[in-house]
């Protein structure tokens, strides 16, 4: 058995081999037919496939180098006829080809020496290329074509054409020129917003800028800010009576309270707010007795304390739904008064109660209005919040503690309905809170150009 396994071994050695020399001869052939092509470039790489499958196979070498003079001759002429029609990077592009095949010969342990002054050459067509680029991106900047300069002056420096470390720096501040140039255009357009956003860039071009960028970006973001910045004030929450009903009133001042606390006190470039206690005493001078502020005593408040917009914030709706309800029936006998003839007696009678556990699920509507100081309605939107958390309580017809209920005394215990519902109100006030400030913050920039 040993030897029939090692002659086994034998020949699929021997097979192997022969697949490899094979695939080795596919590739030179196929380099053949590519070179008979005047496809030099493609017969060199086939050539070099062949060449790391069997490196003994030297007609692929040989081939392989005068493939790879071919194919300086054919695409330097290529270079040169482009650079004449005025295409000085696809010029280049055609010595990049050429660099790639040099260093895929190198790969295989060959060489091919280029032609005289070849690397002089090189550089100075790649030389041009990039200051080619460099006159395309100042052009398209003189016209506002602001993305396409960038681009240009990216590819500039992006390393094709191996740019100097002086040719990487002036296409580093030609790119930092152009978006320094475009936010002061939207400046001038009156678009605060976007002038900050493209200045912002002018510090991302370079990983560290220099000094006098960060000074430049320094001044156009706080001028774009002195234009732009919207200073928001915020009236205190108010609810729909049924909402009040179910969720108590200290429901309401203490989404107010955690708005004030948590939300509105790092509000995002461009808004700033107002201090809520100046805006509620004004308010309380202009209500005289008045349950609830209307949108024209906003606005007289908002003029009175210098600010741009008012919000408005009013719980409309909840809706509360007891899910996945798993409701099972008891028995107990209690005590009960009844009148026999004149006279009252006690019975004991066995009657039913019922307990419950599932999913509570709060759904929770606010409707928030954006004022300004005329009192004029600007922007009307809505938030909402959903949360879900177990329940459990117990239904019996009469006084709970009446029942021998033993280790289903919880069931009727308000304490842990209590807790129960306090904590699926705490998740429902905070997520909310979270959907009303990003919603206004939303509306109040969607403003700002």
């Amino acid at each position: 058995m040993q030897v029939i396994s090692r002659n086994r071994f034998l020949v699929l050695a021997v097979v192997a081999a022969a697949s490899g020399c094979a695939s080795a001869t596919d590739r030179l052939n196929e380099g053949v037919a590519l070179q008979s092509q005047g496809r030099y470039v493609q017969a060199v790489y086939r050539y070099a496939e062949a060449l790391e499958k069997d490196p003994s196979l030297t007609e692929a070498a040989d081939r392989m180098l005068a493939a790879g003079d071919s194919a300086h001759i054919m695409l330097m002429d290529e270079a040169d006829d482009l650079e004449m029609r005025g295409d000085p990077v696809s010029a280049a592009g055609r010595y990049s080809t050429l660099d790639q095949v040099q260093s895929r010969i190198r790969q295989v342990g060959r060489r091919l020496d280029p032609p005289p002054n070849y690397s002089l050459i090189r550089r100075a067509i790649f030389d041009r290329a990039i200051e080619f680029q460099m006159e395309l991106g100042q052009e398209s900047m003189e016209a506002g074509r602001w993305d396409e300069a960038r681009a240009y002056f990216a590819d500039a420096r992006n390393g094709e054409f191996l740019p100097s470390r002086d040719q990487v720096e002036r296409s580093y501040d030609q790119e930092t020129e152009t978006l320094l140039v475009w936010a002061r255009t939207e400046m001038d357009d009156h678009r605060p917003r976007a002038a900050f956003e493209v200045a912002q860039m002018a510090l991302e071009v370079r990983p560290s800028p220099d000094r006098q960028t960060v000074l430049n970006v320094r001044d156009l973001q706080d001028d774009a800010l002195e234009l732009g910045t919207i200073v928001v004030a915020v009236t205190p929450v108010v609810a729909e009576p049924a909402v009040r009903d179910w969720l108590g009133g200290e429901f309401e001042v203490q989404l107010d309270s955690d708005l004030n606390l948590d939300h509105w006190v790092n509000p995002p470039v461009f808004v700033e707010m107002a201090d809520h206690l100046i805006l509620r005493n004004e308010l309380r001078g202009l209500l005289r007795g008045q349950a609830l502020a209307s949108p024209t005593l906003v606005g007289r408040a908002l003029d009175l304390i210098g600010a741009d917009l008012g919000v408005m914030i009013r719980l409309t709706e909840v809706d509360v739904v007891e899910r996945n309800v798993d409701r099972r029936e008891y028995e107990a006998v209690v005590p009960r008064n009844v009148r026999q003839g004149a006279r009252r007696t006690t019975v004991m009678d066995t009657v039913p109660y019922y307990t419950l556990e599932g999913d509570l699920t709060y759904d929770l509507e606010a409707e928030i209005l954006l004022v300004d100081p005329s009192g004029r309605e600007v922007q009307r939107f809505s938030a909402s919040a959903r949360e879900e958390g177990p329940f459990t309580r117990g239904e019996f017809d009469g006084d709970p503690a009446q029942l021998e209920l033993g280790g289903r005394a919880h069931f009727f215990d308000p304490t842990v309905i209590s807790d129960q519902m306090a904590l699926i109100e705490g998740a429902l006030l905070e997520e909310l809170a979270v959907a009303i400030a990003a919603g206004t913050y939303d509306q109040v920039l969607a403003g700002i150009r």
